[in-house]
């Protein structure tokens, strides 16, 4: 029977095509290695749709009024999102015996909280696939208890996915080192030293080697 992983994309993935795209190489790597992929997504769109790779299940929240054009900043309505996200994956995972959860961009802090709240805990990788070292999230009370609740998600995540030294500069000192891998954009170049998807599901590959890696026993 195939390992099951379940990714956890952002309460915005529906509308971010950088992350779309980081979804589609991912699950689709993800598949060639044998695993089946459940993706928790707030919604469905054309566009995710139209990028999933086949056998892909996806798994959704309820409509909520007023969250369905969500803002690219911390907000009242994501927050309201990613409750119910919560919610649904802590409920997924009782039924379900994932071997990894898998959470992008604020999806790593949901990842966190339904591994925290599971009766079963499991390892959880905290991925940013696009760059963040500039701050333009902007101020605020909110934008800065999301910046605090994603350094500490990304610090007990068993393994870290960023795009670049400058976003791994961005972070915590105490984000460890040996836990992180960089992995840029594979579409961001078409150069033929570029990092090509065939890097990508190496590197993914790696990262998911060492997150189930047998632990020794005292």
């Amino acid at each position: 029977m195939s390992s099951a992983v379940l990714i956890i994309a952002s309460t915005r993935a529906h509308a971010d095509i950088q992350e779309i795209l980081r979804l589609q190489d991912t699950i689709s790597a993800l598949q060639q290695k044998g695993y089946a992929v459940d993706l928790l997504a707030p919604r469905l769109s054309p566009l995710l749709s139209a990028a999933l790779p086949a056998e892909t299940s996806v798994l959704t929240v309820p409509v909520f009024p007023l969250c369905g054009n969500l803002p690219p900043r911390a907000s009242i309505r994501r927050f309201v999102i990613a409750t119910l996200m919560v919610l649904r994956g802590i409920a997924l995972c009782a039924r379900k015996d994932y071997v990894v959860l898998h959470g992008f961009n604020d999806g790593a802090r949901i990842a966190r909280m339904i591994d925290q709240l599971s009766l079963t805990r499991r390892p959880f990788i905290a991925e940013l696939p696009s760059p963040s070292a500039d701050p333009k999230l902007g101020r605020g009370l909110r934008i800065a208890l999301a910046r605090f609740f994603e350094r500490r998600a990304f610090r007990r995540a068993a393994a870290v996915i960023l795009p670049d030294a400058d976003t791994l500069a961005f972070f915590s000192p105490k984000l460890s080192r040996a836990r992180v891998s960089l992995m840029p954009d594979p579409h961001a170049e078409l150069s033929p030293d570029s990092f090509t998807v065939g890097d990508f599901t190496t590197a993914l590959m790696h990262v998911y080697d060492y997150v189930l890696r047998p632990h020794s026993k005292a």
